[in-house]
């Protein structure tokens, strides 16, 4: 078995900031964040966990959401609305939240393309 000289380590600690050339976070909360996306579309995403509930709306759209009573989805995948995105990519977020439910990553993908990821 040949070990990759270049690869990280699970123990590496994840350098803290926001990455995105094309995006940004608007705001964020416990639970609730703002993302602006301009490229590979143009709009911008909220995601919220607050009261049980996960939702996630991008350019005032409801594309996603579940009722979350026993924990807190970390993967969510949906279809982007033709009046988004012509192509219909698909969309996903994947977050990792600490013991206390805090999010510790927070990353958006458009189609295979990571648009933004946010290391706390």
């Amino acid at each position: 078995m040949s070990i990759n000289p270049y690869s990280v380590t699970a123990e590496a600690p994840l350098q803290k900031g926001y990455f995105g050339e094309h995006s940004h976070r608007k705001e964020g909360a416990f639970l609730y964040r703002v993302v602006e996306i301009r490229h590979p579309i143009e709009a911008e995403l909220v995601y919220s966990g607050w009261w049980f509930r996960q939702t996630i709306d991008i350019a005032g759209r409801r594309v996603w959401r579940r009722i979350s009573w026993i924990g807190l989805k970390k993967l969510a995948e949906f279809k982007l609305p033709e009046s988004i995105d012509p192509y219909r990519r698909p969309g996903r977020i994947e977050i990792d939240f600490s013991r206390g439910l805090r999010i510790r990553r927070f990353r958006i993908w458009i189609g295979d393309q990571l648009v933004y990821d946010e290391v706390t």
